[in-house]
């Protein structure tokens, strides 16, 4: 179950991390007003993300994990020399995951929402809290301060808008996490209005994750003890 759920909720909650692109032959150029292009990655760091990606690669086709996550935990100070901030971010909150570093994850969280104040990161940040069994009053609060990076985001967008409903989701799952149960009721019928099966599905599956108690602990758990 772990390793179903576990990617998709990652993904779903840490969006702006992971849809950098993943390929180092790519020439990672993102179109900002049409005419500005966002600066490329060195050669250096092409290099750097290559040897990561070759590690990663490890984990799925060996059986014992410990030679390959000593490899892993010694290219991390590297990930750090790579000049693309949000793939640095990217590789490195992965890499404090998949070796069991939880402290580090939730630091460098602290350290981007420093920067920026991206709602799925602070939600991301309340899960790491979790998992670190910080005090209740203090993950709520964090919960209900991701509601409100929602909040705000929600405020700036059209009902039509195409991540209208993914925002509306977070909105809403924080403040069932602050401790507002009466949302829970909100997510149900987000699931239920979805018209196409496959995002019905999708919907389905994180209302689980996020409101049974069971699968909750499971998911955090499957944090704590690594990808």
């Amino acid at each position: 179950m772990k390793n179903i759920i576990l990617p998709l909720f990652i993904s779903f909650t840490t969006l702006s991390l992971t849809t950098a692109c993943n390929s180092p032959s790519n020439n990672y150029i993102e179109n900002t007003s049409g005419s500005k292009a966002s600066p490329e990655l060195s050669s250096e760091s092409k290099l750097i993300i290559e040897e990561y990606n070759s590690i990663i690669l490890e984990f799925q086709n060996i059986d014992d994990e410990t030679e390959t996550l000593k490899k892993l935990k010694s290219i991390i100070p590297k990930l750090k020399q790579i000049n693309l901030e949000k793939e640095y971010y990217r590789l490195l909150m992965n890499s404090y995951l998949r070796v069991g570093d939880i402290e580090k994850a939730y630091t460098l969280t602290e350290e981007i929402l420093a920067q920026n104040k991206q709602p799925n990161i602070k939600n991301f940040q309340c899960m790491l809290m979790e998992t670190l069994n910080k005090p209740s009053s203090l993950i709520k609060d964090c919960y209900s301060a991701a509601a409100s990076l929602y909040q705000h985001e929600l405020n700036k967008l059209d009902s039509s808008a195409p991540n209208y409903i993914q925002i509306l989701w977070g909105f809403n799952v924080n403040m069932f996490h602050a401790g507002h149960i009466e949302y829970r009721n909100q997510l149900k019928k987000i699931v239920d209005h979805q018209k196409n099966e496959t995002d019905q599905q999708f919907y389905k599956t994180l209302f689980d994750l996020e409101t049974n108690a069971d699968l909750r602990q499971e998911l955090l758990y499957s944090i704590a003890s690594r990808i």
